[in-house]
């Protein structure tokens, strides 16, 4: 019946409205929430941006399910940190066939040596780094590095007035956060595993005194000891942790630390956009702990 009135209207010369076909945007993988903070501000509405990991997992111990499979292997377009930061996704991307963009094995980018923390900044395609520390989102200089290789990308092209704005917005957050670590850069601190180099280094705060060099491990009884030397030694009163920290032993070591807890991950702020996330969620957190020791 809808037919037959429809051939009626056209023969009449009526004008038909149609139903809107859906739009068809495209689909980027990012396989850290920081990189599709970063996707988000940059593309806006012009692309569907979904985050690989999932809140609940564990990126120093992760398995990827066969729906997350599925989604690196039919997305336009996957962003990622690179094979030595990455292995198990390194895996899903060897099987597809569309483009990808490595944040790590970008000209430009800095990538810093997790096992004895030294940089290497510069061109690194198809450089290898065995034990690079994969928080490369944490430099903001690295994000505007991944904006510029987007703009030479065209399998999904960003929006006008990118990637000018973007890099606009991170450049004007890092001056504020500038501002406001410059008086507490010689301000000591605790972590217990340091994903936070990249931004101490950028931003040239103080070294921390790390607990432990794997997230999952507890330091040994005689370090314990040295460790609760220091501490006492230089008045310590910061610990910035991230979620998966041990904070019962901390508290034990540094009973007069404030414990600020920090996820570099950003997985409690899944509609931030980068240049925010680092400005007004970050750079609080070392404000409140640094601020702790004067």
């Amino acid at each position: 019946m809808r037919c037959f009135l429809l051939i009626l209207l056209l023969l009449a010369g009526l004008p038909v409205s149609l139903p809107a076909s859906p739009s068809s945007s495209a689909t980027i993988v990012a396989s850290v929430e920081p990189l599709a903070m970063a996707l988000r501000q940059l593309y806006g509405d012009q692309a569907e941006v979904v985050t690989l990991l999932a809140p609940n997992q564990n990126p120093h111990h992760l398995s990827l399910s066969p729906r997350q499979a599925l989604a690196v292997r039919d997305a336009d377009l996957v962003v990622w940190l690179g094979e030595d930061a990455e292995p198990p996704v390194a895996a899903l991307i060897r099987r597809r066939s569309g483009p990808n963009l490595a944040l790590a094995d970008l000209p430009g980018a800095e990538v810093r040596d997790g096992s004895a923390g030294h940089d290497h900044a510069g061109d690194h395609a198809g450089h290898s780094h065995s034990q690079i520390d994969p928080h490369l989102w944490l430099a903001p200089a690295n994000m505007v590095v991944l904006a510029r290789a987007l703009a030479e990308q065209d399998r999904v092209p960003l929006p006008a007035m990118e990637p000018g704005r973007f890099i606009a917005a991170v450049e004007a957050s890092e001056q504020a956060i500038a501002a406001r670590l410059a008086p507490l850069r010689q301000q000591a601190w605790l972590t217990y595993h340091h994903p936070y180099a990249y931004f101490q280094h950028h931003f040239g705060l103080a070294d921390p005194l790390v607990i432990s060099e794997q997230l999952g491990a507890g330091p040994s009884s005689r370090r314990f000891v040295t460790l609760a030397a220091r501490i006492n030694k230089s008045n310590m009163r910061c610990a910035l942790l991230e979620p998966e920290a041990q904070g019962q032993l901390v508290k034990r070591l540094c009973p007069d630390c404030d414990q600020i807890r920090l996820d570099p991950l950003g997985r409690d702020h899944t509609d931030s956009g980068y240049s925010d996330w680092l400005e007004q969620v970050v750079t609080p957190a070392f404000v409140t702990c640094l601020q702790a020791g004067r």
